[in-house]
């Protein structure tokens, strides 16, 4: 049987053939007008090309790497058919058509055997070696500032990993700026303040300039910032520095000051090849410097400390330092907020926190992608460039090709009808219409540069329409444009078919998109020929070759201080909700903000979380042991109220392992209380987790209350959001699972039983045992987030991988030369070798160091449940405690107890209440009166909530609820009233059975309707008992359920029982 490959390759050699019989024919007919035989020859091959192109696309062989064999195997084809003629003919005609064409294939990316690392790895360890010993030595020369410069920039080089020119020289300048100034607000210790008795490493914050990724944008510039660790080394030689003088650096000045310092260590250890390269590079311009990246001198510097024997740098780390994997630093002022502010919670702030909340809202969102094609049918003009072609049979389906003069014609007459057209129309219409004319124009200038009408059509399809509609959304004339605006114009065409190609991608990960890069190129060609044909300005948008959509990573952490602070101001709001529906909306939103911060959850994903993503057998089984160990994971997919943002977001969470165990208590108390509310009737796959009478929680409510909790904990203009939880989520637990001891007790408030728990929960016991080099704990971080990799989770959302990869370098002895402590800081040491680490932390003369900010011990504030939970209502208490004998001590069961015995039992009808009376009590009443309420299908939301009645019928309804308490007796179906008379015929009684009537209707649904018998009540009459029942809209009795429901609202108040 043959391959489908063959069949294809037979085809096309086939086809080739046809071809070569036409062009062989055309030689014959034209043979004396040779330049018209070697266009048609062309124009026959372009056709034949487009042709294959299309067989291919058939054959759903749409890519390039796909493409690339059968179109060679065509070439190639025609190229035999060539030689043969021109061997086997005489007089042959020179046909000069070689088709050849060009696959630019991507760069092989390196990988690095075991051995091939560690070679490399020895190379640099062995001058990180030779380095210390020089420093360790007498002949240490820092006479000059460049020769200090060089000490401080190899330090930064060998012992922090830093090799990147921008960030070199960033540093440098950041540590003036700082010495000019006289502060040190950008230097902080790694770990907390109460850390005394080991190495407290120092940390340098700063900032470098980016092309097109960083958190901070200032005068169109777009800045990324960094941690470095400033080791001991780089603290001396700057406190040298500091007292010569200091001087503005550059990237020539570091490259230099590097070569000045080798040139004098090349004596003890060969850097010949690095000088040379150091001095190749100082060949280029400055401008070239300045947008260099990593010396290519020290590329692998980041394998010598991985193969150093007192530290364990993995590989993902080493990315980090060596500037390959990307990731932010917090700015300085969300640093600050996030672990340097202290914020006390004062008797107006708590006012002012239960004071402000916005009104309960629900909503469906639903988001849609705008195709190009679909925002030109927002236009409401007519586009000739893109008008439908009116010859295009309906009955044949195959694409059909027209020959380029054709096309040409057709493009003509549409400029001259558009250059008519133009003067007619106002100007919304004339810039659409100025703008297809330049396309156009375009078009023509590509063809007489010999591009293929194919081609152009192409450049025209890969931009033409974002292009057109942007234009559209313009107010001003088009020829008015100035920089500014085709910059923006040019950024907002890209953005949307990246935005696009982003889509693309999650649906079809293994499909590449590259369209946006593909009309970055057409669009600069464009503007190109608008700046000759035109004068349009130039613009920044094109100033390099390749299409990077900047990235402005939001990068926010909600550190455990600031989510102590903003549980404390929830719960303070849930205390003043006047209703029982908020404070139950307040309840699902404190479970929002949990999910969020441990799981890292998105608001979309918690939201359309239903009962078939939660995993939790112990919790649906009634006979499991409630002291019994649980589990609970979530399963996050798809379902019908949202989807989630691309494949792997797919995944499954355990809350076991990253949950605190109050806060697991809390979760499993709500979905406790959940499990035995849900509607069983609905489908488990359409029961929301967060919903409040079948609504999905409004994303507009929480997104209002987010920021007024953070406006209240951090001040305004600081850009928190929901989505912030996500990112501390990933941050707290890549300390948590990779980082020290120290690191999990500074920035965590987990403590370090859990966090190794932990470890060894998710990884293994094998894994733990060489927990410092494995590396599948990123990926397993990643899935975690729902990313495809680790790259995209760090880009994203990892803010302190600086700091752990300081973490795994900073443990090693830094040992000097006296001489060289008492030439830079003029002291009088007699010791040979000096450690700096111990050295510094003693000497309170520098400065960088002991003025340094650093974090000091969080005090965690649990969940706390107030009295009216939703997770503690009082018919969850009751039953919980028939089922499971739990809150024994509770107020609210003793008062059950209570009533169910006064109301039932004839001997207890005249019983009195006091707190702690119950002790000896029968509790066999209140268990008959629950299971008659149950098997009478007892429904705790029948009856309308006591605190959402106004304040005139609150009284009235507490009224009957007094009544109800003290003078009720139950029995049967009905509750019974003794109404008693003196001797004038008048009620013996305090109350009044009209007040009891009005107040308990207040209580009711619309559909149960209070009945009364012997009412008003005839003295006449032997019996003058009055009995009363409720009725369902079918007239069936459901007494016993509605005074069970009146029991559950009544044991809530506390005055009923201060007058009882």
């Amino acid at each position: 049987m043959m391959k489908k490959s063959d069949a294809i390759y037979d085809e096309i050699t086939q086809q080739v053939g046809f071809i070569f019989d036409e062009i062989l024919n055309l030689i014959n007919q034209y043979r004396q007008e040779p330049r018209v035989v070697d266009a048609k020859i062309k124009e026959i091959w372009t056709d034949f090309y487009d042709g294959l192109i299309c067989f291919l696309d058939q054959k759903k062989l749409n890519r390039n790497v796909l493409r690339k064999p059968y179109i060679q195997h065509s070439e190639k084809c025609f190229l035999k058919h060539r030689e043969n003629y021109e061997r086997n003919t005489e007089n042959a005609y020179l046909i000069k058509l070689r088709p050849k064409t060009q696959f630019i294939d991507p760069p092989q990316r390196q990988i690095l055997t075991t051995e091939e690392r560690i070679k490399l790895g020895r190379l640099h360890f062995h001058i990180n070696a030779e380095l210390k010993t020089y420093w360790r030595s007498r002949t240490v020369d820092t006479k000059t500032p460049q020769q200090l410069w060089g000490n401080f920039y190899l330090s930064l080089i060998y012992c922090s990993g830093c090799n990147d020119l921008s960030q070199l020289t960033a540093i440098g300048n950041t540590l003036i700026d700082e010495m000019q100034q006289s502060r040190t607000s950008l230097c902080s210790k790694l770990y907390r303040a109460d850390y005394k008795k080991i190495t407290n490493p120092l940390v340098l914050h700063y900032r470098t300039q980016h092309r097109y990724y960083g958190n901070q944008i200032e005068e169109k510039n777009i800045y990324q910032w960094r941690h470095v660790w400033f080791n001991p080394y780089a603290q001396m030689f700057m406190e040298g520095i500091k007292r010569q003088g200091v001087l503005a650096q550059n990237p020539r000045c570091v490259i230099e000051a590097i070569i000045a310092v080798f040139d004098v260590i090349s004596v003890q250890v060969d850097v010949s090849e690095q000088i040379q390269e150091l001095k190749k590079i100082l060949r280029c311009s400055d401008q070239a410097l300045i947008d260099m990246g990593a010396l290519k001198t020290f590329k692998h510097v980041n394998l010598g400390l991985e193969i150093h024997p007192d530290l364990s740098l993995d590989m993902c780390l080493s990315e980090v330092l060596q500037n390959r994997l990307k990731t932010v630093s917090l700015t300085p002022q969300d640093q600050k907020a996030a672990w340097f502010k202290e914020q006390a919670l004062t008797k107006d702030d708590a006012f002012t926190s239960s004071s402000q909340r916005p009104s309960l809202q629900t909503e469906v969102a639903q988001l849609e992608m705008i195709t190009a094609h679909q925002q030109l049918k927002e236009i409401p003009f007519e586009l000739m460039l893109f008008e439908r072609d009116e010859e295009k049979s309906k009955q044949n389906k195959k694409r059909q090709r027209k020959s380029e003069s054709i096309k040409l014609m057709r493009w003509k007459h549409m400029q001259k009808s558009l250059q008519k057209k133009k003067t007619a129309v106002h100007s919304k219409e004339q810039n659409l219409i100025e703008a297809q004319l330049r396309l156009l124009g375009w078009i023509f200038d590509l063809k007489e540069k010999n591009n293929k009408v194919s081609s152009i059509e192409r450049y025209l399809s890969s931009m033409a329409k974002d292009y057109l509609f942007h234009i559209y959304m313009y107010e001003d004339a088009i020829e008015t444009m100035n920089t500014q605006d085709y910059e923006e114009l040019y950024e907002s065409v890209l953005n949307g078919i990246d935005d696009r190609d982003e889509i693309q991608r999650t649906s079809k990960p293994n499909m590449r998109q590259g369209r946006a890069q593909y009309a970055f190129g057409r669009l600069k060609s464009f503007h190109t020929f608008c700046i000759q044909k035109y004068g349009t300005p130039q613009v920044s948008n094109f100033k390099y070759n390749t299409f990077q959509r900047v990235q402005l990573c939001h990068a926010k952490l909600v550190s455990p201080q600031i989510f102590n602070q903003l549980k404390q101001k929830l719960m303070l709001k849930i205390n003043a909700c006047s209703t029982l529906q908020e404070q139950e909306y307040m309840q699902q939103l404190q479970l929002m903000y949990l999910l969020a911060y441990r799981l890292g959850l998105r608001l979309n994903e918690i939201r359309g979380l239903t009962f078939a993503e939660i995993i939790c057998p112990e919790l649906i089984w009634k006979n499991s042991q409630h002291n019994q160990d649980i589990q609970i994971r979530i399963t996050l997919k798809n379902n019908v109220y949202r989807r989630l943002k691309s494949q792997n977001a797919n995944r499954q969470l355990d809350l076991n392992a990253v949950l605190l165990k109050d806060e697991m208590e809390f979760i499993k108390q709500y979905l406790n209380t959940y499990f035995s509310h849900i509607n069983l009737i609905q489908p488990i796959d359409k029961r929301l987790v967060f919903s409040s009478k079948g609504e999905i929680l409004s994303e507009l409510y929480i997104t209002q209350m987010t920021q007024i909790l953070f406006n209240e904990i951090i001040g305004k203009d600081h850009n928190y959001s929901f989505h912030s939880f996500r990112h501390s989520a990933a941050n707290h637990l890549a300390i948590a699972w990779c980082g020290s001891k120290e690191m999990v007790m500074t920035y965590t408030d987990y403590t370090w039983n859990h966090a190794k728990l932990m470890r060894k929960y998710l990884f293994g016991e094998c894994a733990i045992e060489h927990e410092g080099v494995i590396q599948h704990k990123w990926r397993l971080l990643a899935d975690w987030m729902g990313h495809s990799s680790i790259e995209q989770t760090a880009s994203h959302y990892l803010h302190t991988l600086d700091l752990l990869a300081i973490d795994r370098i900073y443990n090693t002895p830094c040992l000097v030369h006296h001489s060289l402590v008492n030439t830079l800081l003029g002291e009088q040491q007699t010791k040979d070798e000096i450690d700096l680490r111990q050295y510094i932390q003693n000497n309170k003369g520098f400065d960088f160091y002991h003025q340094s900010l650093a974090l000091k011990k969080l005090q965690p504030f649990p969940i706390i449940k107030t009295q009216s939970d939703m997770t503690a209502s009082s018919y969850e208490i009751i039953r919980c405690y028939i089922e499971r004998l739990e809150y024994k001590e509770h107020i609210w069961l003793q008062r059950c107890i209570w009533l169910a015995a006064k109301w039932k039992s004839p001997k207890l009808s005249k019983l009195k209440w006091e707190q702690n009376s119950t002790e000896s009590m029968d509790e066999q009443y209140l268990l008959e009166f629950y299971d008659d309420a149950l098997k009478r299908n007892f429904d705790p939301k029948t009856l309308v909530l006591f605190t959402e009645l106004e304040q005139p019928l609150k009284a009235k309804a507490l009224s009957a609820l007094a009544i109800l308490i003290q003078h009720t007796k139950l029995r049967k179906n009905y509750i019974h009233f003794q109404y008693r008379f003196d001797e004038n015929n008048k009620p013996k009684m305090k109350w009044i059975m009209g007040d009891f009537i009005i107040g308990i209707q207040q209580l009711l649904p619309d559909n149960v309707k209070l009945k009364t018998d012997n009412y008003p009540v005839n003295i006449k009459q032997k019996s003058r008992e009055i009995k009363v029942s409720f009725r369902d809209g079918n007239e069936k009795n459901i007494t016993l359920c509605v005074v069970f429901g009146l029991m559950l609202e009544a044991i809530k108040n506390d005055y009923l029982w201060e007058i009882a």
